[in-house]
């Protein structure tokens, strides 16, 4: 068996692919940020804890850092599971030849994919619907979309852009006025040097995922979001697995071979009341909810594993169980807590009701239903992540 080394083990992915490649008899180790907690770290499945410089603050350092880790504990396999590990090291993966493989794709999809409007623009080149997205570099490019309609979108060009050895985070902002727009934007471009304005798009999110090798994709997965962190828009607390819709999987494939991704990628769409599927982003790495796919019969981190250590690709197709249900505790509790603040003012769309949903969230188990960070046979994780959730409210509530 393998020697592997997850990182960003605060992350929901992280503790999903610590499991997988425990279960499949590996050796585990799992990295995060000094001072962060880190679920996957305590996970029976984790054999060893690597708290490294904080890659977003400290890049060189933090590769230094999971490098000699590598060395000192023979690893065979490198993760990173989000933007923050994977920027530096695929900047520096070459100091890891002869030392370990690094699971994420090569150097130009990474920059691709992590590129919003060039994504956005390849979409729309091959025939999927998008947002209507303006690329802003400049107030004056602005006078195209000041007249609305409005809310608009304003949203960096990338989740994580690094300047000067530094990470510069991507924010996402709603804007309800010609003002509020000017604002938003000239705070952007100050920070970031350009920015992206997209109309405001409702629905149901769909996600979909595969493997993606030699322009052929592998274990093809669809699900739908019941409920969001942040009901306006964000990662999901609970989804569910769906039935595969054979016009989404040709177009997402072609997206994602487009981008020149190899392994594992999700894409993600809202689903308007019209029917049309519109674009909402990529991920080539392992993304938030991999753990329904995983519960539903699609092991993607074990194939990930198999392929990048042995070259195994896995099976075409898989029939995974459909309408299964997976939710994330901290992720509920931070919904709940959202609608307990209220509906944000002019917000265009209907809001979750606070009791309605309490009473919904409230069931803990029903046929069919499962947990990304709550297991019985590995429940440190899910404890240690409730635990930390009252933690930091309550350090909020004393500051304020």
């Amino acid at each position: 068996m393998a020697r592997i080394l997850v990182l960003d083990g605060h992350s929901a992915a992280a503790l999903a692919v610590t499991r997988s490649a425990g279960q499949a008899g590996h050796w585990v180790g799992v990295g995060a940020n000094r001072g962060l907690f880190a679920a996957a770290a305590v996970s029976r499945y984790c054999r060893a804890k690597l708290d490294y410089p904080v890659s977003t603050s400290e890049p060189d350092a933090f590769a230094d850092s999971v490098l000699e880790f590598a060395r000192a504990q023979a690893i065979d396999l490198v993760i990173p599971i989000t933007d923050w590990t994977l920027g530096p090291l695929s900047a520096q993966r070459e100091k890891f030849g002869g030392i370990c493989r690094v699971a994420m794709p090569s150097p130009a999809a990474v920059e691709f994919a992590s590129d919003k409007y060039r994504t956005i623009k390849l979409a729309e080149s091959i025939g999927i619907s998008v947002p209507r997205t303006l690329l802003v570099e400049s107030i004056g490019d602005l006078a195209q979309c000041k007249a609305g309609p409005f809310p608009l979108v304003v949203k960096d060009r990338f989740s994580v852009r690094w300047t000067g050895g530094k990470a510069v985070f991507g924010s996402v902002a709603y804007a309800y006025s010609a003002q509020e727009l000017e604002s938003n934007v000239a705070e952007r471009l100050g920070t970031a040097g350009d920015v992206l304005v997209q109309e405001f798009t409702s629905g149901v999110g769909i996600g979909f995922s595969c493997f993606v090798f030699g322009g052929k994709a592998f274990l093809p997965f669809q699900w739908q979001r019941i409920r969001e962190v942040d009901p306006r828009g964000s990662a999901s607390s609970a989804r569910k697995s769906i039935p595969l819709d054979a016009s989404l999987v040709s177009l997402s494939v072609r997206l994602i071979r487009e981008m020149g991704f190899e392994g594992i990628a999700m894409v993600e769409y809202k689903k308007t009341a019209d029917g049309r599927l519109v674009l909402m982003e990529i991920n080539g790495r392992p993304w938030g909810s991999i753990g329904l796919p995983v519960a539903c019969g699609i092991d993607y981190p074990r194939h990930l594993i198999d392929w990048w250590l042995q070259g195994t690709l896995p099976p075409s197709e898989i029939s995974y169980r459909n309408n299964v249900i997976c939710r994330r505790v901290v992720g509920e509790l931070t919904h709940l807590s959202n609608l307990r603040a209220g509906r944000p003012p002019q917000w265009p769309e209907a809001y979750p009701s606070f009791w309605t949903s309490f009473f919904t969230m409230a069931v803990p188990w029903l046929p069919g239903m499962c947990y990304d960070d709550l297991w019985l046979s590995d429940l440190r994780p899910g404890i240690g992540g409730i635990r930390q959730w009252f933690q930091s409210r309550s350090k909020t509530k004393t500051r304020s």
